[in-house]
């Protein structure tokens, strides 16, 4: 399995994946989907994230969408009280799925931890995250990361979340 940053050919292949995570949950709510549009755009566009897939001999198995979300004020790092211009430090680990035959593979943390050293040379120190506080398995995946809980609030609507936040 090789982690590669993904290109935007990759575009279709990872929205399916995307669609197909969120169709096998029983709770709707763990997962939020995104458009291809988004994920195109944190593939080609260095300023918006990076996106990176796990591959086996051509076949995506799983991706990680990592968000840069500027200083607006729907910036996660208000709910760790951080400076305006720390604001622009932060970087979301987003989005991640894992197709149900390549599960059991620790992917998620090898994503998830494949990104963080990648953040580690950039100037984005401050990462977070939400995850559904049912969602144990993603939820321990994070603490392993050494994130903590800094909040949990309702977001997205009306889906209960933990913020999660680690500064690298």
């Amino acid at each position: 399995m090789e982690i590669l940053r993904a290109e935007p050919s990759d575009t279709n292949e990872i929205h399916h994946i995307m669609s197909l995570a969120s169709s096998l949950l029983d709770d709707k709510g763990w997962y939020c989907t995104d458009t291809e549009d988004y994920i195109l755009e944190h593939i080609a566009d260095r300023h918006k994230g990076i996106v990176f897939k796990a591959a086996h001999q051509g076949r995506i198995g799983a991706f990680f969408i990592i968000h840069y979300p500027g200083g607006g004020d729907d910036n996660l790092g208000h709910y760790v009280h951080l400076e305006k211009e720390e604001l622009q430090k932060v970087a979301y680990m987003d989005s991640l799925a894992v197709l149900p035959d390549f599960r059991g593979k620790g992917l998620q943390y090898e994503l998830m931890k494949h990104g963080e050293d990648y953040l580690a040379s950039t100037p984005y120190c401050h990462l977070m995250g939400t995850v559904h506080p049912d969602n144990l398995y993603s939820l321990n995946n994070f603490l392993r990361l050494g994130f903590k809980i800094a909040d949990t609030t309702v977001k997205y609507g009306s889906l209960p979340r933990h913020i999660m936040y680690k500064k690298i």
